[in-house]
């Protein structure tokens, strides 16, 4: 019979790793002076048109010869065969001729609407340049009452051309606006004289301007834009909402800065006193019914939020809160977090639901690894701006943050438990290796809650059946301990018989016997082979000494 020893290694130390939070890149940027965002959509919007069919469209045929004939005035003989001439040549595809014969013609009658669409029908088919100056004898046709007949081919033309040109245009201006700025603007604005109903030119336009300086320009296109864009209409509105904002914050400036020191009818006295042409702004008059609300709310922050529209709502904030929250932007994007979060510290109270500033503050916080729950309810507010492409992607970043910091803490407080244990145990690191164990253990249900991601509730799962095996091998380990210290008490006894009395002898060989049988009862779940094995041989020998004694 041989000892099982007192000490015991445990042949796992790492099974479970912690959860890896995903990096997040801030890239989202907003602001009429956001200029590298404005690059990346020229690309974009460049691509697009690139990628545009130019062909000729087959749906634009030549007009029937007797339908034009209805429109017409009596222009007497002479300018009827003219005009007879041309149809006739149109109708034939004869556009060279055909055009001869309307330019001579428009001589004499410059304001003849059939004429200059028919001239401009054969400019179209002539193609090249001649679209362009085909664009430009119809423009103004856009804006004069016209024949139903007439004003239905002249917007269908005008289409056509635009769907060629405006395509032209944007590769054109994509290619020119770093090297030549000032006369890639020029090229649009003359073009988008021809053709105010693209807004993606608009848009361009009115982001090129601005990026210029020139934001009253800037927000007359973009307002002419939102009002007669046929396409693009909602980024140009938006474009144009924005520098209204822009254009105004200067002349708001004393309110806004009494807002912010707290000092609400004082911002008040401020807005009564602004130039009444600035004055007369919606946004104006929502700070004007918010400052009100304020006073009834008292100086306490956080402020409530103002009682408006989303949109509009978003608007007062961006009046309040642009300019700092844009200084924030600029902290974050160079690195100095600490400087940024005291920023929006001071901001957020003032402007709670300004979605842009909940944004860049939960993107802070991440930045910094704290208060993941804070962080995660600003995400959910910013995410509320289909405009921030990010949001989505920051809210998951910090979902996936919170989960690590609920799991990996318990994971780390595992393996450092186990690091105790690395070089072997005695009975006490035994004890206080299970008691943290345990501990750990009532963790679980707190943790499987917190997992969101399969990987999260992987590591939990990971993390349980790692417990559950170092506490039954503890168990064991206890056990095997157990069964050292009856095979030393043996010993001890045995090499003592000699100088003990009988009874002295017999008495505690008795207490062996029954400490080795129970122990054998209650734990064989736990004992090793070994153990047992030596258990075993161990109630052997003292039942056999204890007969010998009698």
């Amino acid at each position: 019979m041989t000892g099982t020893g007192r000490d015991h290694t445990f042949h796992e130390i790492r099974p479970v790793q912690a959860l890896r939070t995903p990096a997040f890149e801030l890239r989202e940027a907003r602001g009429h002076e956001d200029f590298a965002d404005h690059d990346r959509r020229l690309e974009e919007i460049a691509r697009e048109a690139a990628a545009a069919d130019t062909s000729l469209g087959v749906q634009l045929l030549a007009p029937p010869v007797a339908a034009l004939s209805e429109l017409s005035l009596y222009l007497g003989d002479d300018g009827e065969d003219l005009l007879e001439d041309a149809r006739a040549n149109v109708g034939n595809g004869e556009y060279p001729t055909a055009l001869e014969l309307l330019t001579e013609f428009l001589v004499t009658s410059p304001e003849h609407q059939e004429a200059r669409y028919l001239r401009a029908f054969c400019l179209f088919h002539l193609g090249g340049r001649n679209r362009t100056q085909a664009l430009r004898v119809l423009r103004p046709l856009r804006d004069e009452p016209l024949p139903e007949d007439l004003r239905t081919r002249v917007h269908e033309l005008r289409r056509e051309l635009r769907r060629l040109l405006t395509p032209v245009e944007i590769t054109a201006y994509a290619e020119t606006s770093r090297s030549d700025p000032e006369g890639a603007l020029d090229r649009v604005d003359a073009f988008l004289e021809l053709a105010p109903e693209e807004g993606t030119l608009s848009y361009l336009l009115a982001v090129g301007q601005a990026r210029a300086g020139e934001l009253e320009a800037a927000l007359d296109t973009a307002e002419r834009g939102a009002r007669e864009a046929d396409t693009d209409k909602e980024r140009v509105a938006a474009y144009a909402r924005r520098l209204r904002l822009v254009v105004l914050i200067p002349y708001a400036g004393r309110a806004v800065a009494a807002f912010k020191d707290g000092e609400t009818r004082q911002a008040r006295q401020e807005l009564a006193a602004m130039d009444p042409r600035r004055r007369r702004a919606v946004v104006l008059d929502d700070f004007e019914a918010h400052l009100r609300l304020l006073v009834e709310h008292g100086d306490r922050t956080p402020y409530p939020e103002p009682r408006l529209s989303e949109e509009r709502a978003e608007d007062l904030y961006t009046l309040l809160a642009e300019s700092d929250t844009q200084r924030a932007a600029g902290l974050l994007a160079t690195g100095r977090l600490e400087e940024a979060k005291r920023l929006m510290d001071n901001l957020l109270p003032l402007v709670p639901g300004f979605r842009w500033l909940n944004f860049l503050y939960a993107a802070c916080l991440l930045r910094l690894g704290r208060d993941p729950d804070r962080a995660a309810a600003c995400a959910e507010t910013a995410l509320r701006d289909r405009t921030l492409t990010q949001a989505p992607e920051l809210l998951q970043a910090i979902r996936n943050w919170q989960e690590a910091a609920a799991i990996n803490p318990v994971v780390k407080s595992y393996l450092d438990a186990m690091e105790t244990v690395r070089g072997g145990v005695d009975e006490a690191q035994l004890t206080l290796l299970r008691s943290r164990l345990t501990v750990l253990q009532r963790r679980l249900p707190e943790l499987r809650r917190a997992a969101r991601s399969e990987v999260g509730r992987k590591v939990v799962r990971e993390l349980d059946a790692a417990i559950v095996a170092r506490l039954t091998e503890i168990e064991q380990a206890e056990t095997t301990v157990a069964v050292s210290g009856l095979l030393q008490r043996f010993t001890e006894l045995t090499s003592q018989m000699s100088r003990a009395d009988r009874y002295t002898t017999r008495t505690r060989l008795t207490g062996i016997l029954q400490d080795a049988r129970s122990l054998r009862q209650t734990n064989s779940r736990s004992l090793t082979a070994e153990s047992q094995k030596v258990l075993d041989e161990l109630i052997g020998a003292v039942t056999m000494i204890s007969r010998t004694l009698g």
